[in-house]
C-alpha cells in the first residue's frame, strides 16, 4: 500500500454528506424517542397528583363526631375565638374513605378506557397509597405508581419509571356570623 494513495483517498470527500445526514438522522431520531418518554412521564405524573388529592379531600370529610361534639368546638367557642378552628378528622374512617377513593379512581380508568371520564392515564399501573398520616386535624397522602414508556428503549432496560405524588389537607370551618340564615 502506498502512503501517496492513502492520502489521496483520506482528502477524497466523496460520501461525506452521506455519513454526515445518517449520524444526524440517528441523533434526531433518538432525540425524539427520549422527549416523547419525557413528556409521557410529566403527564403520568400531573395525572397521577389527582388521585392522591382527590383520596385526601374525601378523607378530610370523616369527622370525629366525639371530639366535635365535646364543646372544644361548639359555636360558642367558635364565636369566642378569633381563629377558625380545625374540624377532627377520625383517622381510621379516613384511611378507609382514602383508599376507597382510590380504588373507585383506578376501577373508572379501567372501566372508561379512552374515555374523557378517565381520572388517571392509561400508562399509570399498580397504583396505591404508600404512607398515610393524619393527626386527628390534617391529612397527608402519598401515593406511588409504576409509568411505562411509550417507547421503551430496551437497549438499556429502561422500559418504566417509578412516581409518586403526595397531597395533604384540612378541614376548616369557615368564620361566619349566621343570624336567621343570613350570612354575615
Amino acid at each position: 500500500m502506498n502512503p501517496t494513495w492513502f492520502r489521496a483517498r483520506l482528502k477524497n470527500e466523496d460520501g461525506s454528506i452521506s455519513v454526515l445526514v445518517f449520524g444526524l438522522f440517528a441523533v434526531v431520531l433518538l432525540s425524539g424517542v427520549v422527549l416523547t418518554d419525557i413528556s409521557a412521564v410529566i403527564v403520568a405524573q400531573r395525572s397521577l397528583v389527582q388521585a392522591p388529592e382527590s383520596a385526601a379531600q374525601s378523607a378530610a370529610h370523616a369527622l370525629d363526631l366525639d371530639t366535635y361534639y365535646q364543646g372544644k368546638h361548639s359555636a360558642l367557642s367558635f364565636l369566642v375565638s378569633d381563629t377558625s378552628p380545625v374540624i377532627p378528622i377520625d383517622c381510621k374512617t379516613a384511611s378507609n374513605r382514602a383508599s376507597e377513593t382510590l380504588a373507585d379512581i383506578v376501577n373508572t380508568a379501567k372501566r372508561n378506557y379512552g374515555s374523557s371520564k378517565q381520572l388517571v392515564r392509561r400508562e399509570l399501573s399498580n397504583v396505591q397509597i404508600s404512607e398515610f398520616q393524619c393527626n386527628g386535624t390534617e391529612v397527608l397522602i402519598t401515593t406511588s405508581a409504576k409509568a411505562w414508556l411509550p417507547i421503551s428503549l430496551s437497549l438499556f432496560s429502561f422500559e418504566s419509571v417509578d412516581l409518586s405524588a403526595s397531597a395533604g389537607t384540612t378541614s376548616v370551618k369557615k368564620r361566619v356570623l349566621s343570624i336567621f340564615g343570613i350570612n354575615f
